[in-house]
């Protein structure tokens, strides 16, 4: 009976005590961005981990933006795995994309025509240009490069986003 009162006190506790994520719609003309906001009552003090990390630091130096998911854990039997009476909250933040690098392995005498947004340029460019600025890359060799752009040796076209 001790374990019962113990538990449904734990569970109200923690779920009186976190309040885990308020959702604000900001909208454009152009976009609906939903933002998510992390805020902590200021008695709460429940056990935070932040990509499946604890997470021992005051929650103002988590990046608000960066957040993607909160989870509020109120199953006691998590919360004992835990050791969490104040409860347990879960942040995934969004993750970087990993770093993309252009590189055209060709000998000289070989380089393939470069086409950005309708314009001939060169290697160089291409592999100056940020990846996040690119909307597609198509690749075309062989026949069809010879057929539509006259390029013997291929042709990379690229398209920006506007």
């Amino acid at each position: 009976m001790k374990n019962l009162i113990t538990t449904i006190f734990a569970i109200l506790v923690s779920v009186a005590m976190v309040q885990a994520q308020e959702t604000t719609t900001i909208k454009d003309a152009k976009t609906d961005i939903s933002k998510l906001f992390v805020k902590l009552k200021d008695s709460a003090k429940p056990d935070i981990y932040v990509d499946e990390k604890k997470f021992d630091f005051p929650l103002d130096l988590i990046d608000q933006s960066k957040i993607s998911a909160v989870f509020v854990v109120k199953d006691t039997k998590t919360l004992k795995e835990y050791n969490a009476p104040n409860g347990l909250v879960f942040i995934t933040t969004k993750m970087k994309t990993e770093s993309v690098e252009f590189k055209i392995k060709t000998a000289d005498s070989k380089k393939p025509m470069v086409i950005v947004d309708g314009k001939i340029t060169d290697k160089a460019t291409l592999e100056t240009m940020s990846p996040d600025t690119i909307e597609s890359v198509s690749v075309f060799k062989g026949e069809e490069a010879i057929k539509k752009y006259n390029a013997p040796n291929g042709v990379i076209i690229i398209t920006t986003k506007k």
